[in-house]
């Protein structure tokens, strides 16, 4: 389990979306951080916390999309204008760009 680092808290932005994960919840017999400190953790951060396993595809899709649909609940919805709007062509927006890459 990877835990939270300062670095990552301290150059984050203050709105990004954070998750803790636990990996290879499937092998048991070698765990080294207890649920119960994984859980404490998040508790502790005001995250989520998920054990997850690829090779047995615990959690992995709920985790994903727990991230995702937290991450559109707090994206602003841009609303079409006469600008960004073809409707010769169906209606299909044009010309948008996300924040990140303008």
């Amino acid at each position: 389990m990877l835990l939270l680092s300062p670095l990552y808290i301290k150059h984050a932005n203050e709105d990004v979306e954070r998750m803790l994960l636990g990996n290879k919840c499937d092998m048991e017999d070698k765990r080294v951080v207890p649920k119960a400190k994984g859980e404490q953790i998040a508790r502790e951060h005001g995250i989520r916390f998920f054990e997850t396993s690829a090779k047995a595809n615990i959690n992995i899709e709920k985790a994903f999309l727990t991230l995702a649909e937290d991450i559109l609940r707090k994206t602003p919805v841009k609303e079409p204008n006469s600008e960004n709007v073809d409707i010769s062509s169906g209606g299909g927006v044009t010309g948008w760009k996300s924040k990140c890459c303008s």
